[in-house]
């Protein structure tokens, strides 16, 4: 911290849901914040963050802050609200839990949170809780479960490579992530390897910021990428093209992948991916010409039917060309995993007494509208729901449900927040203490409260500590600070250097660099574990197939549905949002959507025109923006803009509740629609 006598500066870390996770110094004024910068000693930051965040001192005084309890006065939905004090919030809160335990039982209690703040202390703040009182355990899958579980089917424990190994690559692949909206930091190792000469190939279905500035652009279609990864090595086999020693020295059961390929027509792989024979035939001879590649994987290639198998095709390919071996320029990164903890020391498993149901969060629409027994009380917090969980129309019509009583503590007037009947204030990450990792890089930070908390909010951590004690709980876990919760993590946390100590009463300072971080070594030296073509896990789930191999996409490939919903849709993410958050910047915007102006001449449709969207599920109002930035058939929307009075719905409105091949994670990015111009 630096200090004057007009302003001081404080170190803190971005909580947002990015692999960026950005170091970031605050600038305080008569204890408000009055901006924020990249901190130039973070040594992935290095001084520069997104324009989403150096606007961030708007959300904190911005008239969207809810800044104290309140209770519902008006309908659900309307956001009519009525101020209470902290004492009549917490006892209405804590009779509702006793009374809904008393009359159905603990599982009629539904959480439901996520990583709208990524630090392990107030991300995990309400699972004591949850377990004492057994509330029915939620299945976090919205984000990555499927892109995980794909990976882990082949290097299970194994950490990504570090994204600045990438700045000595000859050949960058981006594939499926569009690096200058959601990983924006790791551009600056494309530009240090352009400048040695390196290339940039970006794989994608659309052509969004990243692709317009590759040197290389590959179409796949949604759900595709598998087939294309798995084309490319069959290709590589037929030129001959694999180290066979190599694979032999770090690798095991190439064989059985190799017998697949070569019983696999050259059709399929076209059919499935999208790519002609000779363009994936292309990109082998590229690859092979560049032993020197580095693989970004982005995890929304892995939201649809195919998801996980997407991942294993991939890391199968990098296997395959030896990217996992070590050596200057070569590696893969899907995410780091710098540092692994006990998140028994977050969450305390042992004070659930029995099991209780598991609820997948990407079926909320089912869980509030269908579920047996029926869900009574909805506790959210770090999450929009409404806006992010799949088949919205379905979670509207159970957040509107007379006998569901909904707490939503939050920061600002989401749509979900005006579906509660109690509404909390919560602490920003600027106003609370927290540990944070990054999923991008291999750095770690302990940060304190730059100010002091807007209004009344209270921290998630603060808030079930303090339900907790309003319901007589004294175990372990209650009694604990804040401090005192992240130094018993700490202390189980693998990737710190062995001369780090956690003082709790000292404000972080610097930046902790994971040991986890492998370079120029090999995952065999370095994990003693080769890359296992043949999945071990798959025997555990029959059905799950123990290499990577073609699949038929669910709604992609349904043939009645096609005909009767031509268009393809994807949800990719926006520049000014990230998921939802900050969607009070653009109330009543409707957000875009790309449309291939061979399908805007047919519906009569002109850029500009407002289009409905629509599906079984649903519709969604958007803007039509025609260009050759998508193909014939792809209906591109960006951002999960809010629902408005504008518009009634939202983009998830149209995706389904079906989940992946692997995971159990959302299909966000398969969806079958029709469009009408308004």
């Amino acid at each position: 911290m630096i200090r004057n006598a007009e302003h001081e500066y404080k170190k803190t870390v971005c909580p947002l849901d990015c692999p960026d996770s950005c170091g970031m110094i605050a600038k305080v004024e008569h204890g408000k914040v009055v901006s924020l910068a990249g901190d130039p000693e973070h040594p992935v930051t290095n001084g520069y963050i997104c324009r989403k965040m150096r606007n961030y001192p708007e959300r904190l005084y911005n008239q969207e802050r809810i800044v104290y309890p309140q209770v519902r006065v008006g309908k659900k939905g309307e956001g009519r609200f009525q101020r209470i004090t902290w004492d009549e919030a917490l006892h209405i809160f804590a009779e509702k839990i006793k009374d809904v335990s008393a009359r159905y039982g603990g599982e009629a209690i539904l959480p439901y949170q996520y990583a709208g703040n990524m630090g392990v202390l107030n991300r995990n703040a309400g699972y004591a809780l949850y377990h004492k009182i057994g509330a029915s355990r939620l299945n976090e899958t919205i984000c990555s479960a499927a892109a995980g579980a794909g990976w882990d089917m082949h290097l299970q424990g194994v950490p990504g490579s570090p994204p600045e190994l990438a700045r000595d690559a000859d050949l960058i692949v981006a594939w499926g992530i569009n690096l200058k909206v959601t990983n924006i930091h790791f551009w600056q190792y494309v530009v240090a390897a352009r400048k040695r000469g390196a290339r940039l190939l970006v794989i994608d279905p659309y052509q969004g910021e990243t692709a317009k500035a590759a040197d290389e652009y590959l179409q796949v279609k949604p759900g595709g990428d598998g087939a294309l990864a798995l084309g490319v090595i069959k290709a590589m086999l037929e030129k001959e093209h694999v180290d066979r020693n190599m694979l032999a020295r770090e690798t095991t059961g190439f064989a059985a992948l190799e017998s697949y390929l070569s019983c696999t027509s050259w059709e399929e792989f076209g059919r499935l991916s999208g790519v002609s024979r000779e363009r994936i035939e292309a990109l082998a001879g590229l690859l092979y010409q560049h032993p020197k590649t580095f693989i970004r994987i982005g995890i929304g290639l892995s939201r649809n039917s195919c998801g996980g198998m997407s991942v294993r095709a991939i890391v199968s390919l990098a296997a395959a060309l030896g990217l996992f071996n070590g050596g200057s320029g070569r590696g893969v990164l899907l995410t780091s995993r710098a540092f692994v903890g006990d998140t028994a020391k977050l969450r305390f498993p042992e004070l659930l007494a029995k099991p209780t149901r598991m609820i997948n969060m990407a079926h909320l629409g089912h869980a509030l509208t269908a579920l047996t027994p029926p869900v009574r009380l909805f506790i959210v917090y770090s999450c929009n729901p409404l806006s992010v969980a799949p088949d919205a129309s379905m979670v509207r019509h159970g957040l509107s449900r007379d006998d569901l009583f909904t707490v939503v503590h939050e920061q600002v007037m989401t749509p979900t927040a005006r579906y509660a009947d109690l509404l909390l204030p919560a602490t920003t990450f600027l106003e609370n203490t927290d540990l944070y990792t990054g999923y991008g890089h291999f750095e770690m930070a302990v940060v304190k409260p730059v100010i002091e908390p807007v209004g009344e909010a209270k921290s998630n951590f603060d808030l079930f500590q303090e339900i907790a004690s309003r319901l007589g709980f004294t175990d372990v876990p209650f009694r604990q600070s804040s401090e005192e919760r992240i130094a018993s993590y700490i202390a189980t946390l693998k990737g710190l250097p062995e001369d780090f100590t956690y003082d709790e009463g000292l404000v972080a300072t610097g930046w902790i660099t994971s040991t986890r971080k492998r370079l120029e070594e090999s995952i065999r030296g370095r994990w003693q574990k080769p890359f296992r073509f043949v999945s071990h896990s798959s025997e555990e789930n029959p059905q799950v197939p123990p290499i990577a191999c073609l699949m038929e996409p669910c709604e992609q490939g349904d043939v009645e549905l096609i005909a009767r919903l031509p268009f393809a849709l994807i949800t990719p993410p926006h520049p000014d949002l990230l998921n939802s958050t900050f969607g009070e910047r653009y109330k009543g915007e409707f957000g875009t959507v790309l449309v291939h102006p061979d399908d805007a001449r047919s519906l009569s449709i002109n850029d500009g025109d407002n289009v409905k969207i629509i599906n079984l599920r649903g519709w969604s109002v958007r803007v039509a923006r025609v260009t050759e930035d998508t193909c014939k058939g792809l209906l591109v929307a960006t951002g999960l803009f809010w629902e408005s009075d504008a518009s009634s719905s939202g983009i998830n409105d149209l995706t389904s509740q079906k989940t992946t091949d692997i995971g159990d994670g959302p299909t966000y990015h398969e969806s079958r629609v029709s469009m009408v111009r308004l």
